[in-house]
């Protein structure tokens, strides 16, 4: 019996059915394995006494400190004297002195010209006094040629018209000399005024000339304006380039105008400059301790008090974007003194320089010509003394913060803390699944999360995205990747 139409179009659509199942089948099976292949570490959520630290880099310098600059000279600079680094240097020494050899020689050219521009002031002074009397013995002949031409007119009635005529004509002509040599003694005076005014207006200029090259010839020696030791800046070429050893000014170098060339770091009050990430910019606060290690007295730990906190944060260049605060930590001096040996009568000086270099800086230095002019260096430092070596400004260091000690404390790593849809959740383990718990975070170091809310202890949570599909593209906040990275570089 033939087929009718409905078994043919069953027939030829039976292949196409077959295939689709089975590439549904095989689909299944792939996801499948691949699921069973796909793990996710997870922890254990602890229950104990949690200490929170955080960790920061920084680097040493001076509560007090005077920079010396370089001063513009109108010429070259070269450094002809300079304090030895590290030396302890009083108000009122010689830090740097540069080359004054030309400055003394335009000072000397100045000097001569003035001396030139007083005697031709004097010559012109004197030329306009012989002109001025000169002029009025003219003056005074015209006026009595012009009298006595009046009295030869006033004759007229009884000359004849001829003689007449020519008093007349005497006594215009006596007028207008008179008037011509008024008028020229005028323009004389008016001329030697202006030409005295043209070289008192040169002599003052020269004097002005001469007190600016006095004043550079006082700037090429620049001397301490507070005590303390001596840091001597790096001699920066005009091209720098990755990896570049800078050396120390040196005596002989060639500066240019404004340079830094040494900075006077007050001994009496060191502090540190660290840098810290959001987490400890919210676990800080004024007073609070810390632990200082410079890396070039790494066993002996010192005491720490911050004074200060950034208020505003900044781009950390080398640590990448990642937004910085500047931390001031205050170190104990005394405990400094101590691991560096220094001397009780050694500490009790410096400490005395610090209050004198308070009022200093309040009230401003300031040295006469006779202080400049005998100013000398101060002397080298103790070869045996290592506070010279080790305080100096920019010497790096490690800082470690307590932020707190909590009891009984419910806790994750950072790692365990995600964001989904706007809200701070922990994937938590139920059987075979992940499912996302809304929790809440007390209190936070740079690897520890404290939670309040939303965990039991010795629940599993997950420490990577169990399902990156469904939580978009499957990064952790804040507290996450970044926090993580920031974490392990602190710990580091």
């Amino acid at each position: 019996m033939p087929a009718g139409p409905m078994t043919k179009a069953i027939l030829r659509a039976a292949p196409a059915l077959l295939l689709a199942a089975a590439a549904w089948f095989g689909w299944g099976v792939l996801h499948g394995l691949s699921s069973s292949r796909r793990t996710v570490a997870t922890i254990r959520v602890r229950q104990g006494d949690v200490v929170l630290r955080g960790f920061a880099r920084g680097e040493l310098r001076a509560a007090r400190s005077a920079s010396i600059l370089a001063p513009n000279l109108s010429g070259p600079l070269q450094v002809t004297k300079l304090a030895p680094l590290g030396s302890f240097a009083h108000p009122g020494d010689l830090i740097v002195e540069f080359d004054g050899s030309q400055l003394r020689s335009r000072l000397e050219e100045k000097q001569l010209e003035r001396q030139q521009l007083d005697e031709q002031l004097k010559k012109a002074e004197a030329d306009a006094a012989i002109s001025a009397n000169q002029d009025e013995v003219d003056l005074l002949t015209a006026r009595y040629g012009v009298r006595r031409a009046e009295l030869e007119a006033k004759r007229n009635e009884l000359l004849p018209a001829v003689d007449a005529k020519k008093n007349l004509l005497a006594l215009d002509e006596a007028r207008q000399r008179l008037k011509e040599l008024e008028s020229d003694a005028l323009s004389r005076r008016d001329q030697s005024k202006a030409e005295i005014a043209v070289l008192r207006e040169k002599r003052n200029q020269g004097l002005i000339d001469m007190e600016s090259e006095k004043r550079r010839l006082g700037d090429t020696k620049l001397l301490a304006p507070i005590g303390g030791l001596v840091a001597l800046k790096p001699n920066m070429p005009n091209f720098f380039f990755s990896g570049m050893q800078v050396p120390e000014i040196r005596e002989g170098d060639q500066l240019s105008a404004g340079v830094p060339v040494a900075d006077i770091l007050d001994p009496s009050e060191m502090e540190v400059l660290a840098r810290v990430d959001e987490i400890g910019r919210a676990n800080l606060k004024i007073g609070q301790r810390a632990e200082v290690r410079l890396d070039a007295l790494s066993d002996a730990p010192l005491r720490g008090t911050v004074r200060s906190i950034g208020a505003t944060a900044g781009n950390a260049v080398a640590s990448g974007p990642a937004k910085k605060y500047d931390v001031v930590l205050a170190l104990d001096m005394p405990q400094l003194f101590q691991v560096l040996g220094v001397q009780p009568e050694e500490a009790e000086r410096m400490s005395g320089a610090g209050d004198r270099n308070r009022a200093t800086l309040a009230a401003g230095a300031r040295f006469g010509e006779r202080e400049i002019a005998t100013a000398k260096l101060p002397a080298p430092p103790d070869e045996h003394l290592e506070f010279s070596v080790f305080l100096r400004q920019g010497l790096l260091a490690g800082v470690q913060f307590d932020y707190g000690w909590i009891p009984n404390a419910i806790f994750v790593p950072n790692e365990a803390i995600f964001e989904k849809d706007g809200k701070t959740v922990a994937w938590v383990k139920r059987g075979s699944r992940f499912e996302a718990r809304p929790v809440a975070v007390a209190k936070r170091s740079e690897s520890i999360a404290v939670i309040s809310a939303g965990l039991k202890p010795g629940e599993e949570a997950a420490l990577a995205d169990p399902d990156p599909e469904v939580n978009g593209n499957g990064k952790r906040s804040g507290i996450g990747a970044l926090q993580a990275a920031s974490a392990a570089k602190g710990e580091n």
